[in-house]
């Protein structure tokens, strides 16, 4: 009776360390880039617009508006990775780049722990004005920015503040890898 628990007890120890390995191979293949460079599409799009203010008018009146969809390409910011010494918490760097627009934004990404456990990038740019949080394993992402530059909405707002928040989805672009 007491082999068989001192047994069942190793046995217990090996699976939890056979666990805690698999768990962190799982671990370094998140952090590896393996999910860039990858093409976005917002599945849908929207946010908060407060018009500039006029003297007199009550402050702060935020109203629904729809910002356009815009497709965004992301990949691995390697030289900025390499010439950084020091990263602090940072796991990748990622450039973003709006497609029809030609605007690019750089990223600091870092692993975070996500629904159901699953891990995924919680991404800043600098100053933080936009937040871009991905799940690599199903390429889902959100993604949202708040400031006075405001985004182009499709009713036209060019003045004021602007929330926006986006969902969507993006896509492993396979041809770039396999050229490199």
């Amino acid at each position: 009776m007491q082999y068989r628990i001192r047994l069942s007890k190793y046995l217990t120890l090996a699976l939890m360390f056979l666990v805690s390995f698999t768990f962190a191979q799982e671990l370094t293949t998140e952090t590896d880039g393996s999910w860039l460079p990858a093409r976005c599409v917002p599945l849908d799009t929207i946010g908060l617009h407060d018009n500039k203010e006029e003297i007199g008018e009550p402050k702060e009146s935020f109203e629904p508006a729809r910002f356009e969809r815009r497709a965004f390409t992301l990949r691995a910011n390697d030289t900025l990775a390499e010439l950084l010494t020091d990263r602090g918490d940072t796991d990748q760097f990622v450039t973003m780049t709006i497609d029809d627009l030609n605007d690019i934004f750089e990223f600091s990404c870092r692993q975070v722990m996500g629904a159901s456990r699953e891990l995924g990038f919680s991404c800043l740019n600098t100053p933080p004005s936009d937040i871009l949080m991905i799940n690599p394993k199903s390429m889902r992402y959100s993604r949202a920015a708040i400031g006075t530059w405001t985004f182009q909405s499709e009713t036209g707002l060019k003045d004021g503040s602007s929330l926006f928040v986006e969902l969507g989805q993006c896509y492993l672009l396979e041809a770039e890898l396999d050229s490199n």
